[in-house]
């Protein structure tokens, strides 16, 4: 299942190249690469998403959609959910890995170094320019994968994106995931993952000063959700 889940990558992007050549519009073909891995690498992984709110998944675009990160699953659950227009922020370690690294990057992964807060202030400017052009930004408040169901910290950087680039934030909440692949483990198992889209949350009328608030209020629904 684990080979199959990580193989179907590949013809996944070889699927959209026609359509690259084709129309030379490679945003499509990262679409349809998005939505083909979403599909095919889930039902080969044994995986059964059940999907609470998914209209709030189209309800505003674009968007900051954000999620509870625990297991490497959950890119591949995102390209299911989110399926076309959206770009990723991830670590920038992720960007000399040989697999994932060049499949991120011909997405238009933004990576950011989160060792250097200089630096990874500036790389997000690029993920404000992504949402003025129309695409979605996908990213995990955590900063990184938590090793049990347990929230993390809520960092600001996905916040901050919305509110310069004036749109809303939409919150995914995802249980069991670490049913399917728990932190450090190599190999997926079948497994029923619920998910839940809450509605999205204007950021227009947001100021600095309120930033911790507006955080803390929408991590609390996160736990609401997670513990229902």
């Amino acid at each position: 299942r684990t080979g199959l889940a990580v193989g179907s990558m590949v013809p996944s992007f070889l699927l959209a190249l026609p359509a690259a050549l084709r129309d030379g519009d490679a945003r499509r073909a990262v679409n349809t690469a998005i939505a083909t891995w979403g599909e095919v690498g889930t039902a080969l992984s044994g995986l059964d998403v059940l999907v609470r709110g998914e209209e709030n998944l189209w309800a505003a675009r674009p968007a900051v959609f954000i999620f509870n990160h625990q297991s490497g699953i959950d890119t591949l659950l995102l390209c299911k959910l989110l399926r076309r227009d959206i770009v990723g922020v991830a670590k920038d370690e992720l960007r000399r890995n040989p697999l994932w690294g060049p499949a991120f990057a011909v997405a238009g992964t933004v990576f950011i170094d989160r060792l250097d807060h200089r630096r990874a202030v500036e790389a997000l400017e690029p993920a404000v320019q992504a949402l003025r052009e129309g695409r979605s930004i996908v990213i995990a408040p955590e900063g990184t994968r938590m090793p049990t169901p347990r929230l993390g910290r809520f960092k600001k950087g996905a916040f901050r994106i919305a509110m310069a680039a004036g749109v809303p934030i939409v919150p995914i909440v995802f249980r069991n995931t670490l049913d399917a692949l728990p932190k450090h483990a190599l190999f997926v198992r079948p497994a029923t993952i619920e998910v839940e889209v809450l509605p999205p949350v204007p950021t227009a009328d947001w100021r600095a000063e309120e930033l911790p608030d507006r955080i803390a209020a929408i991590r609390a629904d996160y736990e609401r959700v997670l513990a229902g």
